[in-house]
């Protein structure tokens, strides 16, 4: 029998899919507000205290600044466009911070083995914030000006925020809390 843990987990990582991709399709076609909503459900169940961690809100939060700040950077750099630059020209737009608090939501969740396994992490990093967006470029929703320079930016930003990540919320997060009161049950 798989347990509620195992399959919120499963929920949580598919909901991450499901967000990103509807953003994507929804910048490329017009249609944002799908994505909008499909973000909100997901934040709502999400950040249900059923569901919550004591600092997903927190990573959320610092995630959505973290994402405003190198988005930002990189299109002030002419690294990045976007496809529907919402709400001002000169900075990431909404829709991608979306996409970061979204990412945000899952560090306690689908992506906590993150915290045991902090090699990977920054490897998945460094690998897979690039090929994200070289995916929402063949969507169509964002175009790598700079090839080269746009995934070398790409990679290192994720780098960085992977690292800030596990560092900063690696050993006081719930994750953690939670994984000791295990092992210490487990002793009893």
């Amino acid at each position: 029998m798989v347990s509620l843990t195992k399959l919120n987990k499963v929920l949580n990582f598919v909901l991450l899919q499901t967000v990103w991709f509807a953003l994507v399709i929804g910048v490329v076609y017009q249609h944002i507000w799908l994505g909008f909503a499909i973000f909100l459900a997901f934040s709502i169940w999400q950040l249900q205290p059923i569901n919550r961690k004591s600092n997903d809100v927190t990573i959320m939060i610092t995630l959505a600044t973290l994402g405003l700040v190198l988005d930002s950077l990189w299109l002030q750099l002419g690294l990045i466009s976007y496809e529907m630059q919402w709400p001002y020209s000169f900075m990431a737009p909404v829709w991608i911070i979306m996409l970061w608090m979204a990412f945000g939501l899952t560090i306690n969740h689908s992506l906590s083995w993150i915290f045991d396994h902090k090699v990977i992490a920054i490897l998945m990093g460094a690998i897979g914030g690039p090929v994200s967006y070289l995916a929402a470029q063949q969507f169509g929703a964002v175009t790598l000006n700079q090839p080269v320079w746009s995934l070398a930016a790409l990679a290192a930003g994720w780098t960085l925020v992977m690292v800030m990540l596990i560092t900063v919320f690696g050993e006081s997060s719930s994750y953690k809390e939670n994984l000791i009161g295990k092992r210490e049950a487990s002793w009893n």
